[in-house]
């Protein structure tokens, strides 16, 4: 689902509590911890995200991690809220496991009423994934963390988190894509490395994940590399091939 940017603040709220009526979570409602896959479980000493904190996804693969992170939860019965992302496609976070039908996307389009947008999903939404606008007040973000603590919502902002303070950071660095020699082959699995740590993280947590490269990016490519062109913009089913190598790296690759 799809909340039109064309509402009025009031409005989006008024639309987003009538929503929170109807997807009020059951299932998980007295776990403090939203699960996890096993792959990721690690990552944190509870086994899984802990309900109320904010967590930043940093680095070059920052999107595709965060929706592997909240995937379980979801599964599980969770809804989640997708707030000023528009880069985060659909068929992607479909691919990374995401029930599209506890799913609904909100582009507010306007810093100013961010604030009140998210706050309002907290009533009814237990994961949100968002990105925080340069323009909001410190003051302003340290009510949010207070309402997102007090309604036990995971919220994961992706890329940098600015003035917000947040609970942990998910930063995905190295990552190397397999399945290509010097100008021949196609990209079949990215790894990627990822790690964990914050004042709600202790210590620093590391682990390896894997990511298939789906069947359209395979397409893409064979099509980029007709047309002589790079790779690094395309985009794959609608969120950026995050670190994607291009032709010429791959093909002057030792």
């Amino acid at each position: 689902m799809t909340i039109s940017s064309a509402l009025t603040a009031p409005a989006l709220s008024e639309v987003l509590t009538a929503l929170g009526d109807r997807v009020a979570p059951v299932s998980m409602a007295f776990e403090r911890t939203l699960p996890t896959p096993a792959d990721c479980a690690e990552l944190f000493a509870e086994g899984g995200l802990v309900r109320g904190r904010t967590l930043s996804s940093t680095g070059p693969a920052a999107t595709t991690v965060m929706l592997r992170l909240v995937a379980a939860a979801v599964e599980a019965g969770g809804w989640m809220a997708v707030i000023d992302v528009p880069t985060l496609g659909l068929d992607a976070a479909s691919e990374l496991g995401i029930a599209l039908e506890r799913v609904v996307a909100i582009d507010t389009q306007d810093a100013g009423v961010w604030a009140d947008v998210v706050a309002a999903a907290a009533d009814g939404f237990e994961v949100l994934v968002t990105r925080v606008p340069s323009e909001v007040r410190p003051s302003t973000l340290r009510k949010v963390v207070t309402r997102l603590q007090q309604r036990g919502v995971v919220m994961m902002v992706v890329g940098d988190p600015g003035p917000l303070a947040c609970d942990g950071v998910i930063d995905t660095g190295r990552q190397v894509w397999t399945g290509v020699g010097a100008g021949w082959g196609r990209l079949e699995q990215r790894v990627v490395e990822v790690t964990a740590a914050g004042r709600r993280l202790p210590g620093q947590r590391c682990r390896t994940m894997e990511f298939p490269v789906p069947e359209l990016h395979h397409a893409e490519a064979d099509n980029a590399e007709m047309a002589g062109v790079e790779m690094a913009g395309v985009e794959m089913a609608g969120v950026e091939a995050e670190g994607a190598p291009s032709i010429h790296q791959l093909s002057t690759a030792s």
